[in-house]
C-alpha cells in the first residue's frame, strides 16, 4: 500500500530519503528496497534528463531562441537536497510565441518528433503547448509559448522572461523563473491540475522553505493579475498539510478569505 501509494503521488524517491533517514528498521525490508530501488532510478533518469537538457540549451542558443526551462531539472537541483528526490518524465521549455515554428523545426532536426504530427499548430493555440518526443522515446519535451492553457492563465510569459534568473543545474548556470513567479506557477498548475498530486504540494512546500521570497511582490501580483484566491489556496495547502513556515503577515492575508 506504502509504495503503490508513493508511486502514485510520484513521491517514491522522497518516501524512501524521509523514511531512510528517520525510521528504517520500522519499514519492511521489502518496502524500503522497492523504494529505494525507484530512487537509484529516478537520479539515473534526472541526470540524463540534465544532460539533454544542456543539449538542447546549446542548440537553441546556437539559433538565437531564448528558451527558458522551468519544472524538471530546474526543480529537482533547486529545491531538493539531490535532484533524485523529484520525479521527473519530460522537459518543459518556455520560448517566445514568434519562436514557436522555429524551435519546433530545430527540434524535429535533431531527433524529436511531434507527437500530434498532423495537427496544425493553431489546434494547441489555447492550450500554448506542444508535446514531441525524441525518436529513440527516451525524452519527451513540452514545449510551451504560455505559461497555461490561455483561458486558465493570468501569467504573463514575457513579463516572466524578463525577470529570469540562473540557477546551478549539474554545475552548469541555467535560466529559471525567479522564485516569486516559480510560486505563482506551482499555484496556478496546482489549481489548474485540482491538486490531484501531492509531488506538486512538495514543489510549493519546498520552494517556501529554501527560497528568501519577497513575499510583497508575491501578493501584490497575486492581486493584480485576478489570482490572489489561488495563490492563498496553494500557500493555505502548504501550510496546514506540509507545514510550511509562512510569515505571520501572510497568514493572516491567506485566511483572510473564509473559502
Amino acid at each position: 500500500g506504502l509504495v503503490q501509494s508513493a508511486l502514485k503521488q510520484r513521491l517514491a524517491p522522497l518516501a524512501f530519503w524521509a523514511l531512510n533517514r528517520a525510521c528504517p528498521d520500522a519499514v519492511p525490508p521489502e518496502a524500503l528496497t522497492a523504494l529505494r530501488n525507484r530512487f537509484r532510478e529516478g537520479m539515473q533518469r534526472n541526470l540524463l534528463h540534465a544532460r539533454e537538457l544542456f543539449r538542447l540549451l546549446d542548440l537553441f542558443g546556437l539559433a538565437g531562441i531564448e528558451v527558458l526551462p522551468f519544472k524538471g531539472p530546474a526543480l529537482a537541483w533547486s529545491l531538493y537536497e539531490t535532484p533524485g528526490l523529484r520525479f521527473m518524465s519530460d522537459l518543459d521549455l518556455l520560448v517566445p510565441p514568434g519562436d514557436v515554428s522555429r524551435a519546433i523545426g530545430l527540434l524535429t532536426s535533431n531527433g524529436y518528433r511531434r507527437c500530434d504530427a498532423n495537427i496544425g499548430l493553431r489546434f494547441f493555440s489555447d492550450s500554448g503547448e506542444d508535446l514531441l518526443r525524441r525518436s529513440d522515446g527516451i525524452f519527451e519535451v513540452d514545449l510551451h509559448w504560455r505559461v497555461a492553457p490561455a483561458h486558465f492563465n493570468p501569467l504573463d510569459a514575457a513579463e516572466i522572461r524578463s525577470r529570469r534568473v540562473f540557477i546551478d543545474v549539474a554545475g552548469r548556470q541555467t535560466p529559471a523563473f525567479c522564485p516569486e513567479d516559480l510560486l505563482a506557477y506551482l499555484c496556478l498548475n496546482g489549481a489548474k491540475n485540482e491538486w490531484n498530486s501531492l509531488a506538486g504540494l512538495c514543489d510549493l512546500a519546498r520552494l517556501i522553505d529554501v527560497c528568501r521570497l519577497d513575499w510583497e511582490a508575491i501578493l501584490a501580483r497575486a492581486a493584480r493579475q485576478r489570482m490572489s484566491f489561488i495563490v492563498s489556496l496553494g500557500l493555505c495547502l502548504a501550510q496546514d498539510l506540509l507545514g510550511s513556515n509562512l510569515p505571520p503577515e501572510v497568514t493572516s492575508s491567506i485566511h483572510a478569505d473564509a473559502r
